[in-house]
């Protein structure tokens, strides 16, 4: 019984990890009915591998709009108890709707429209459909990591890393805080550049997760369950509703995640480095790799096919 709390409450924290931030909901007592269907479609689509949640983590410093910093689209499959993660690089230059310039990097699609842009640009120039969105702030992260791992986190830091953001310590492993921590995944300025960073990001998901689950082998761990739920879920939104969050969790508890694949894009040899004038330097996506290294990684979403709009342009479309 010890063991089956246990697989309960990390699967729980595992999708709070990804964001289970509950918002009000607006429906009224009268489409109970209706509410019922959706959520019956969304555990449906999810015990089918086919939900596909957009999780956001935004550079916000005040302003009005901010530019999404990481972009990563998450899927949970069922079958293999797989939690699919496959980053987004922001420099990816993407078509854009409604850009006066055609096209941009692909993090200027949420600056632009928010997360309802960016879902539109990533399924356009992907073919991803994205179902659900979580949007993590940046200040919100150094938050979440001290309060599920206060110990810290042991990674390897460059020299060239701790010259550029300036960190008090020697190069190799080093145990680092949330502050240090958002520093390491967001350093950019060495040969990798922004693909060492998504690299870097991934890493530290995945021991973040692994810390979570040594902590719930004890006592203790399971007792500190509900206070780390309570601050987690404060940094984070979505707009998952009280019925999806409750079907995630019923499948979490008999299919908890047991493994995480990581997949980046652009794939290998599915770029070219280029600059351009209003953006500076790009990545130019060779779509037809990435698209079918998508397909492969997800298992998959729907093929996509080009069709022509009124204007003769090209376009995609799921079938």
């Amino acid at each position: 019984m010890l063991k089956f709390f246990r697989i309960c409450l990390l699967s729980i924290l595992v999708f709070c990890l990804v964001g289970c931030q509950i918002k009000p909901s607006n429906e009224g007592q009268n489409e109970a009915n209706h509410k019922n269907k959706q959520e019956m479609s969304f555990k449906n689509k999810l015990l089918k591998n086919s939900l596909f949640f957009l999780v956001i983590g935004v550079d916000s410093r005040g302003e009005k709009n901010s530019r999404s910093d990481s972009i990563a689209v998450v899927q949970y499959n069922v079958e293999d108890r797989t939690l699919k993660v496959a980053s987004i690089l922001r420099d990816s230059y993407v078509k854009i709707k409604g850009y006066k310039y055609g096209y941009g990097k692909i993090n200027q699609a949420y600056y632009l429209g928010g997360e309802k842009l960016l879902k539109d640009t990533i399924y356009r120039n992907l073919g991803i459909p994205i179902d659900h969105t979580v949007i993590i702030d940046f200040k919100g992260f150094v938050g979440i990591v001290d309060t599920i791992v206060p110990e810290g986190i042991t990674v390897d830091v460059s020299q060239s890393l701790i010259d550029d953001m300036n960190l008090k310590m020697k190069p190799g492993k080093n145990n680092l805080h949330g502050e240090q921590l958002l520093k390491y995944v967001r350093f950019r300025h060495d040969q990798n550049n922004d693909f060492g960073r998504v690299q870097r990001q991934q890493e530290v998901l995945l021991k973040v997760v692994s810390a979570v689950k040594e902590k719930l082998n004890t006592f203790g761990g399971i007792a500190r369950v509900p206070l780390l739920i309570d601050e987690t879920t404060k940094y984070v939104s979505t707009d998952l509703k009280l019925e999806d969050i409750l079907s995630l969790a019923s499948i979490a508890f008999t299919q908890p995640i047991e493994k995480i694949d990581r997949l980046s894009i652009p794939v290998d040899t599915g770029y070219t480095n280029e600059t351009v004038e209003h953006s500076g330097a790009v990545l130019k996506l060779d779509l037809t790799k990435n698209r079918q290294s998508i397909k492969q990684f997800f298992k998959a979403p729907s093929p996509v096919i080009k069709s022509k709009n009124n204007n003769g342009q090209k376009k995609l479309k799921n079938k």
